[in-house]
């Protein structure tokens, strides 16, 4: 009885591994895990752009793009991801509506985004940051310190 029930475990294990490794091959790779050289980084449509104390980037649209974005990113303290999943797909948004207030609630930024990725250098210290897709408004603090790069990720459900 003991050898049946070691057997039956043994089976639903294997059952289970071999489920999740065929709905795996079916997904589509994060592209976080996408190698860099994968291709080639494009900055050409993207340039910095400042609007009082804040110089940022938006973009990311395409793949060379979007190398080159992640792999700038450490060059600032602040980077925002948009993202809609849509159960397990996810698809990177832009025209995402960002607003950017001190910790007093001023006003310091109001855009629409033109990729998935916004990578700023503020100054140091506490920021409210807003992002509007779809009529849904999200909202995170943050704190910006020159010493730490701070990664915020913004997701909307697919409706």
């Amino acid at each position: 009885m003991k050898l049946i029930k070691q057997t039956l475990t043994a089976l639903v294990a294997i059952s289970a591994l071999s489920i999740s490794i065929a709905s795996y091959a079916y997904t589509d790779a994060p592209e976080e895990m996408v190698p860099e050289d994968a291709a080639e980084p494009d900055m050409s449509a993207v340039s910095p752009v400042t609007v009082g104390d804040i110089t940022y980037l938006s973009g990311g649209v395409g793949k060379a793009e979007s190398v080159a974005m992640r792999s700038n990113a450490k060059n600032y303290p602040l980077e925002i991801v948009f993202i809609e999943k849509a159960g397990a797909l996810e698809e990177y948004l832009s025209e995402v509506r960002l607003q950017i207030k001190d910790v007093n609630k001023n006003d310091l930024l109001d855009i629409p985004t033109e990729g998935p990725y916004f990578l700023a250098n503020l100054p140091q210290g506490k920021y409210q940051i807003s992002a509007e897709y779809n009529g849904e408004v999200k909202t995170q603090w943050v704190n910006v310190t020159k010493s730490k790069h701070t990664k915020l990720v913004f997701w909307w459900r697919a409706l």
